[in-house]
């Protein structure tokens, strides 16, 4: 029977299914972001007609308000934070990537949104879990990934959750073909996909609302760039030393054109959102 129990049952295998030596820790994770997190602050500014088109359907069916104050789960460099803080009254911008959160507050300041968010360098498992936010946000964020922590945001808000997942398969070009020529196989994006918050959520009767939005985007780096950070990546997997370097290098250089390499990303996501005061009645 499809109930809540199979739906979570289903997102714990989905986790469990990446075949991989082993699996970055959190200060793994954290350091990864810190060393990178000018990289994802140019990409947003890059991809910002993206996320915008997301936050304004989310003001068109009044999920946010000139007067929410919203919490953003793993904020990042802002991608979504600063968008946010264009339409609302305040952002708590969480992350645990100090360097995340400098570039944040960067990017803010660039934009003149600084007065409108607020950095919070905390673990989302640690905040208190109480109502203290009008609109719970997060977007393809490890800190939402089972029924505890996908039901804590609705304890912290006074109104409204929305999360960000992918629908299907996240596909970035060269980290697939880069994956499967250090692994041997595809990877797999199912723990990261919509699928299971949305029944979860349905089997719960909060009735989510989704809408799905396709995207195509092209970043350019310099080779040097991409070998540093795709061996940094991969390190986080387990996979690290001269040959793994070596394997890196030859891969990227042989696609690379006058030094520079070109990542294509082409996905879906689904932007979900319900009520967190509000679940159906069952009629006896």
């Amino acid at each position: 029977m499809c109930n809540t129990k199979f739906w979570t049952d289903a997102w714990q295998e989905a986790r469990d299914t990446y075949q991989v030596p082993r699996y970055g820790s959190k200060q793994d994770w954290q350091h990864f972001w810190n060393t990178f997190a000018e990289l994802h602050a140019l990409r947003n500014r890059q991809s910002r007609p993206i996320y915008n088109a997301v936050i304004e359907g989310l003001a068109a069916d009044g999920v946010i308000t000139p007067f929410s104050t919203v919490l953003d789960i793993g904020c990042g460099a802002g991608t979504y934070t600063l968008p946010l803080a264009a339409k609302t009254r305040q952002v708590t911008g969480l992350d645990t990537a100090e360097q995340m959160l400098a570039m944040l507050q960067s990017e803010a300041a660039h934009e003149g949104l600084t007065c409108r968010i607020a950095p919070l360098n905390t673990d989302w498992l640690e905040l208190p879990a109480e109502p203290a936010y009008d609109v719970v946000f997060a977007a393809n964020t490890t800190a939402i990934n089972d029924y505890d922590s996908l039901m804590k945001m609705n304890e912290l808000s006074r109104g409204v959750c929305c999360l960000v997942g992918f629908a299907g398969a996240y596909h970035s070009k060269v980290r697939t073909l880069l994956w499967e020529h250090l692994m041997g196989t595809p990877p797999e994006h199912a723990a990261f996909d919509i699928q299971y918050p949305f029944n979860i959520l349905y089997q719960e009767r909060y009735l989510p609302n989704i809408k799905f939005y396709s995207y195509r985007e092209r970043y350019r780096e310099t080779l040097t760039y991409m070998i540093e950070y795709y061996t940094s990546y991969f390190r986080l997997f387990g996979l690290e030393g001269p040959e793994t370097t070596a394997k890196i290098t030859g891969f990227l250089a042989n696609r690379a054109v006058e030094d520079y390499c070109t990542e294509l990303i082409n996905t879906t996501i689904g932007v979900l959102w319900w009520r967190a005061d509000r679940k159906s009645i069952i009629l006896e």
